[in-house]
């Protein structure tokens, strides 16, 4: 199940954004480095009087800060029993860029803010929010990917890509089946999705048009940014998982046995079984590397990780069999190929696929491995018999005594 998806709340209207950050930068100047949520909230008022009409309570007030947080302007530490934020060098930098009335420098300033935080988590603007999904860098990509999008198609991106998991290559090949990029989805989440606070922000900005109801990349931005916003990878880690590798080089990831690397594969992303991405990467012609003077083959640690999914997460030598849950919220199991990767030279097919995968745990895996005949001998026989029809239908003919063979040379 996805964590969940928090965005600010605050209007995006570029008075809140910039009294916030005037009031943080005063602090600094005067010598404070820390401004109280009790002083911020007396000020913000005397700043903007309109948030003074009606009971407005205190959280209300400490939101209007939200988005200068949530890109990296302020710092808010939560450390404290009444709450207090202080401006960071690069809000410093924004904000006399802003007195300076220097709008490139203050786009340049937020786009590398994008490129370079984590949104989904990790925010210190949104303490609870707990997602892959980077909104604003998805925001960015789909505009280069797309040309424009609407709200809905936005809050579309959204909810398939948080909620339903759904590869974000996929969900935008999905949108441009047709010219309206508009889609329904579930009432309960289209509220959430559907009022994204910081688009606001970013259209005042510069960095994005709004024309007809359809958002586009600025001039500016698509002149200057292009190269790198084409490139964008919309998700992100937690701190101790995270991937240096783009999504290409997930889908040819190896280890020194030439098996899929277990860390890769429990924070590699599902396919969609139906996609035809998934198609042609389960019928790939087998990639041969050579590591000194031995063969081996390439692995795609994605297709393991929709093995592991497919079965739900449990053992299937024995499904009662339990370890612990993983980083990722994930029972923690093992991808292991039947059919060893170092006998890919024996078939004419891959045989890194899904039907050759099976999802067991820890000590069946080792015990696989390192057992003796007896033990290898029961768990290979229950797999076998659970994949062989399978196996038989992905054209990966061998029976029993030849796949033990190979495990007992």
């Amino acid at each position: 199940m996805a964590g969940t998806l928090i965005m600010p709340k605050q209007t995006g209207q570029k008075d809140a954004f910039y009294a916030s950050l005037q009031l943080y930068y005063e602090s600094y100047k005067h010598g404070e480095e820390w401004y109280s949520n009790v002083n911020f909230k007396t000020r913000i008022q005397e700043l903007l009087p309109y948030l003074s009409r009606g009971a407005q309570d205190g959280p209300y007030l400490v939101k209007q800060s939200e988005l200068t947080r949530y890109f990296g302007l302020v710092y808010y530490d939560y450390s404290t029993r009444t709450g207090r934020a202080k401006i960071t060098d690069t809000g410093i930098r924004f904000y006399n860029a802003y007195l300076q009335n220097d709008k490139k420098t203050q786009i340049d300033i937020i786009m590398n803010a994008i490129f370079n935080n984590s949104f989904g988590r990790n925010n210190t603007a949104i303490k609870s929010s707990d997602s892959d999904v980077d909104a604003p860098k998805l925001f960015l990509r789909s505009l280069y990917d797309l040309s424009h999008i609407t709200r809905k198609g936005l809050a579309y991106l959204l909810y398939v890509t948080h909620d339903l998991q759904i590869e974000y290559n996929d969900a935008i090949s999905e949108l441009n089946k047709t010219d309206d990029f508009d889609r329904e989805i579930p009432i309960e989440v289209a509220n959430k999705y559907g009022d994204v606070k910081f688009t606001v922000l970013l259209n005042s900005l510069g960095i994005v048009d709004e024309v007809d109801r359809n958002y586009k990349l600025s001039d500016y931005v698509l002149a200057n940014y292009s190269n790198k916003i084409k490139k964008l990878f919309i998700y992100n880690r937690k701190p101790d998982l995270i991937l240096t590798l783009n999504e290409d080089e997930l889908e040819n990831e190896t280890d020194t046995d030439g098996d899929v690397v277990q860390n890769k594969v429990i924070t590699a992303f599902t396919y969609d079984i139906a996609s035809p991405k998934f198609y042609n990467q389960n019928n790939r012609v087998p990639e041969p590397f050579k590591r000194g003077n031995t063969i081996r083959y390439k692995t795609n640690a994605r297709i393991a990780k929709t093995a592991l999914h497919l079965a739900n997460y449990t053992c299937e030598i024995n499904p009662e069999h339990t370890t612990f849950i993983s980083k990722l919220g994930k029972p923690y199991m093992e991808a292991h190929h039947l059919i060893p990767m170092a006998y890919q030279k024996d078939f004419t097919i891959n045989i890194d696929r899904i039907e050759n995968i099976v999802s067991i745990c820890p000590i069946c895996h080792s015990a696989i491995h390192l057992g003796d005949m007896s033990t290898r001998l029961e768990l290979l026989k229950k797999l076998f018999d659970k994949k062989e029809e399978n196996l038989k239908k992905s054209g990966l003919n061998i029976t029993f005594g030849e796949l033990f063979s190979k495990y007992y040379q």
